[in-house]
């Protein structure tokens, strides 16, 4: 039986969970400038793009898809209680660590690694192997000096462990919370689902940046069109400390059109949508926009304010 090579970047059973009716999500492509329905089993799909090299030179198709597909079982069952209103310890840990390996599967978030890697590792192969660095990484990083793009990705993939470990120690000691959203507007998502960023107010406004050891952290994962994972340092009140209760129900038009602008401006190239109408609303909201520091943290400003608002609600 021959193994599939065309993977997701996004899961097929978590792009489902935005599919407003029939069977397709909408889909905008930045890279191409098109807007276009597809069912998900069709969406955010590249070639061999969780397909490992193995030390002796063939490559394993199968174990990293096989992998996710697991962790995957669960997602649609969730959402389903999540949307019921009930929410439990164990259930969030699972959102957790569904939205970590998500994280460890956005195109940036591994070309990041492998910059890094490359940056930090040393160009003798001699020394690299002193420093007990597998044939197959030596392979993978020759390649990739040498301007591989497939090199790249695949470095990233072999340090999924590695970033996930990274996203966890970045988000550690958030307390995170399902918000059941009922806007008129509902969530998108894209390639590059998971946003957090360090807030902080001084003199009396709003500033945000990255996120350093101490300060105060927000986490934004949209887990549907209408489920947002959301996380948070500040410890809520020791009374409201129980998960297993009924979760935040919001309205917020804001909080939904703020996170929606900063999940498409952050995408590296594919926009998910449940509907053409928000795929539209969402892609005219950063229109004249480009992913500058500057731009990024207005926008990272405007959605904290938002968020804490809605927060406050929660908690009074």
């Amino acid at each position: 039986m021959s193994v599939p090579d065309r993977h997701h970047i996004l899961a097929e059973t978590y792009q489902k969970q935005f599919i407003a009716e029939g069977k397709c999500v909408w889909v905008h492509d930045k890279e191409e400038g098109k807007q276009f329905p597809t069912q998900p089993k069709n969406s955010t799909v590249r070639t061999g793009f969780n397909t490992a090299l193995l030390p002796d030179g063939s490559f394993d198709k199968a174990s990293m898809e096989t992998f996710f597909s697991t962790l995957e079982t669960e997602y649609a069952q969730i959402i389903t209680q999540f949307r019921s209103g009930f929410q439990t310890s164990k259930r969030i840990g699972y959102a957790i660590a569904f939205m970590q390996f998500q994280a460890a599967r956005s195109p940036l978030v591994r070309r990041f690694m492998t910059d890094l890697l490359l940056q930090l590792t040393p160009d003798d192969e001699r020394l690299l192997k002193v420093l007990q660095v597998e044939n197959v990484g030596i392979e993978l990083l020759r390649r990739a000096r040498a301007g591989d793009v497939d090199a790249k990705t695949k470095i990233g993939l072999h340090s999924t462990k590695h970033i996930v470990d990274g996203v966890s120690n970045a988000l550690k000691g958030l307390w995170y919370r399902p918000i059941r959203l009922c806007s008129p507007m509902p969530l998108v998502t894209s390639d590059n689902p998971v946003i957090y960023f360090s807030v902080k107010r001084q003199n009396g406004k709003v500033q945000t940046g990255l996120p350093f050891e101490g300060s105060r952290v927000l986490c934004f994962f949209p887990m549907a069109k209408d489920i947002l994972l959301f996380g948070d340092t500040e410890r809520p009140p020791l009374d409201k400390l129980m998960n297993d209760r009924p979760s935040q129900i919001s309205n917020s038009i804001a909080l939904v059109k703020r996170l929606n602008a900063v999940s498409a401006i952050n995408a590296e190239r594919s926009i998910v949508a449940p509907s053409e109408t928000s795929l539209k609303r969402t892609m005219s909201s950063i229109a004249k926009k480009t992913a500058s520091v500057s731009t990024l943290l207005e926008m990272y400003n405007q959605l904290a304010k938002a968020a804490l608002y809605v927060t406050s609600e929660h908690w009074k």
